[in-house]
């Protein structure tokens, strides 16, 4: 019996003669040991890949989205503006006239804080980017006609820009303008700043009227071009009625016969005849010389009375 149980001890792993050596190590402290030595292999290939990534970078939070960094970005932006002071044309100032040459509407950057002009009004917009200014023009018979770019840079307190329009109307009344500013994200359509557009109503009177010699002659010739033309018309008109007239009769008429030509030959039967013209007597003076002068001029006479009935 005590044989066997030597053999018995000599055939144990050299890990159960260990822990029987320890004497009290539980199988617990085995698993903590294990998981410690797992956890240790993980890490170590975990940062083996991460030092296999083409750019370096090891895994970690997620990037912000677009549309944060839009919004940011916006922001940025908004705070780098400045305000800057607008020169504008004042449109009650403008002394529109119907049917009259364009009037110029002037919108200025002068770069400086300068007082308005006569006939000028001020503004502020925010600078420092891209600016659209935009006018518009609402009623019957007005047009307003850009002559510059609608969007100009204006990035430092010194930087100009200019725009021009022409305003014209075609007829006397009431319309409206409005002038708009906004400030874009750079070459964008993204508006950064737009304020409350400027707007304004205008008048545009009737053009005077003319009372000196010029526009006398001017009317008259006028009206005598249109008598004139008015008489042409009617002169045609009664022509083509005449004739009209005319052709109908014609028509209506019956051939001529026998009884046409009797009835044309009473009627020249009863026509009267022309009375013979008196014949002046002339005294025969002595001599043939005489005789024969007298003879001349009777004969002369009878040739203008024509002949005798």
């Amino acid at each position: 019996m005590v044989g066997l149980r030597a053999w018995a001890a000599r055939r144990r792993s050299p890990v159960l003669m260990v822990l029987d050596a320890l004497g009290g190590v539980s199988w617990v402290a085995l698993g903590l040991l294990l998981a410690l030595v797992w956890g240790s292999f993980v890490g170590f290939v975990t940062r083996s890949e991460d030092a296999d990534r083409p750019d370096g970078a090891a895994m970690g939070t997620a990037p912000p989205s677009d549309q944060s960094s839009y919004v940011e970005e916006i922001e940025r932006e908004r705070r780098r503006l400045f305000d800057v002071t607008v020169v504008h044309t004042n449109p009650l100032a403008l002394g529109l006239v119907a049917d009259a040459p364009p009037r110029r509407f002037r919108v200025e950057i002068p770069g400086a804080r300068i007082p308005s002009e006569p006939g000028e009004s001020q503004a502020v917009v925010s600078a420092g980017t891209q600016i659209g200014v935009k006018l518009h023009c609402t009623g019957a018979g007005v047009r307003c006609t850009p002559l510059s770019s609608q969007r100009q840079n204006v990035l430092t307190r010194e930087d100009v820009a200019v725009w021009l329009w022409e305003i014209q109307a075609e007829r006397a009344g009431t319309f409206s303008i409005a002038l708009t500013m906004t400030s874009y994200l750079r070459d964008t359509d993204t508006v950064l700043v737009e304020k409350p557009p400027l707007v304004w109503s205008v008048d545009a009177v009737a053009p005077p009227e003319d009372d000196n010699w010029l526009s006398w002659a001017r009317d008259l010739g006028r009206r005598v071009g249109e008598a004139i033309t008015g008489l042409g018309g009617l002169a045609v008109s009664v022509s083509a009625i005449a004739a009209v007239v005319a052709m109908v009769i014609r028509r209506r008429l019956p051939a001529g016969g026998p009884e046409d030509e009797d009835a044309t030959e009473s009627i020249g039967d009863a026509a009267p005849s022309p009375r013979p013209r008196p014949v002046r007597r002339v005294r025969s003076r002595p001599g043939q010389a005489g005789a024969a002068r007298n003879l001349r001029y009777a004969r002369r006479l009878r040739t203008r009375a024509g002949p005798r009935a």
